[in-house]
């Protein structure tokens, strides 16, 4: 009698990807039975459908809606997105997920030891095309608004709200969010840095965000503004972070504001920035450095739309838009953990991309050596990819349709990410 030989089980690409959100989901307190298309596969469904960047409902069930267990009707599906209930699921279930993705990413601001008491968010609105059923303003469709926050420490991604009327300004989305809700329930004792464009200055706002819940912000000065000198700060020119710093004064708003001025010239371009702050206690340098991270949020804002192909809104009332950008935001951050996982478990990084970045890093650093104008020590910190790969993405899309087992499926990756 011969012994039959079992190998080992490996679990799919698709198991290990969901399996976060699965146990986001299973401890949602919105959960609600719905026989007819239940909550779980609701929300695994819309992240299958930015995964897919497939713009039009229609014709994403009529491509992928058989590869569900419960692929529901056109009506119920489109529905499904008009419901406050599972709106409210979505953003319950991608707050769970952070918590869970946070506790296994690395940290991008470990190296600065001043913000050890801080978290740090670039926040930020982001557009895109209006519904096909969108009404029309004037004769034209107005564009989608959402505002949405990126943990510069984690990168991990919140919607905070959608915009109401016709183009809301950031200032009234802000105000609407208030103090505590751009605290984004970090916990006490923890100051919160919010750095934003020029579109986010009300220094009367960001003085209550810092009286009622220790929020601060970090911005740029806007033309025609004009502050009266109070005095210089005090700033250490030999820290190599530093470098570049021209300017750190306190100044006052005509309304009184007490605020904090720095001036900041680029070595590679020699063009000067201002950015004002209500916080007094960091390093000139750090200010600089986290406002030019700012731009991290843009880089992942191109991503959603030229990578994940979400340009246009899903449904024309405002639950379903807010649905969607829940869905996104999940998408983001299971992508995240996922590669960062990948990375832990399999030694797997994009050795192509990483060259890259270090390439463009020692070039800056080469050009700033010529002019004998050192770059500040921030800029040359080894960095971690700002946006997910499409060589990443296509390979996901692949691996999650065909259900191939991830030991497999993580040899083909390999392969592509060494390629130049």
């Amino acid at each position: 009698m011969t012994s039959m030989s079992t190998s080992p089980y490996s679990p799919t690409v698709n198991e290990v990807f969901f399996q976060p959100l699965e146990q986001a989901i299973a401890r949602a307190s919105s959960l609600w039975p719905c026989p007819e298309f239940p909550d779980d596969e609701w929300i695994r469904m819309g992240v299958q459908r930015v995964l897919e960047a497939s713009e039009s409902g229609r014709g994403f069930l009529q491509e992928h809606g058989l590869r569900f267990q419960n692929s529901p009707l056109y009506t119920t599906y489109f529905a499904s997105l008009r419901s406050p209930r599972r709106c409210d699921l979505a953003r319950e279930v991608n707050w769970a997920l952070i918590t869970a993705v946070e506790a296994r990413v690395c940290d991008r601001l470990v190296d600065i030891p001043e913000l050890a008491k801080y978290e740090c968010f670039a926040a930020d609105g982001h557009w895109h095309k209006a519904a096909t059923h969108d009404p029309r303003h004037e004769g034209s469709k107005m564009a989608v608004g959402h505002f949405y926050s990126l943990n510069l420490r984690t990168h991990t991604l919140r919607h905070l709200a959608a915009g109401e009327g016709l183009h809301e300004h950031d200032m009234s989305a802000l105000k609407r969010i208030k103090p505590k809700g751009l605290r984004q329930y970090v916990r006490q004792g923890t100051r919160v840095l919010i750095i934003y464009d020029k579109a986010g200055i009300d220094f009367a706002y960001w003085k209550r965000c810092r009286q009622e819940c220790a929020v601060y912000f970090i911005s740029r000065v806007k033309e025609n503004m004009v502050f009266e000198w109070v005095e210089d700060c005090c700033w250490d020119k030999s820290d190599a972070r530093n470098h570049g710093v021209i300017i750190d004064c306190k100044v006052r708003s005509r309304d009184g504001h007490l605020l904090r001025l720095i001036m900041y010239q680029d070595p590679l371009t020699g063009k000067v920035y201002e950015f004002l702050t209500n916080e007094l206690d960091l390093p000139p340098g750090v200010i600089a450095e986290l406002y030019r991270r700012r731009w991290e949020a843009e880089k992942v804002f191109d991503e959603l739309k030229n990578k994940l192909g979400q340009k246009k809104a899903w449904g024309t009332t405002l639950v379903a838009k807010e649905a969607q950008a829940q869905m996104i935001a999940i998408t983001h951050n299971l992508l995240l953990g996922y590669e960062q996982d990948l990375e832990q478990r399999h030694d797997l990084t994009n050795t192509a991309e990483d060259e890259r970045r270090s390439q463009r890093t020692e070039s800056a650093e080469q050009a700033c050596a010529k002019i004998r104008w050192p770059l500040s020590s921030l800029v040359l910190q080894a960095r971690r990819a700002t946006q997910r790969s499409v060589k990443f993405i296509r390979w996901l899309r692949h691996a999650i349709r065909d259900r191939l087992a991830e030991s497999a499926a993580v040899a083909r990756l390999k392969a592509l990410y060494a390629v130049l």
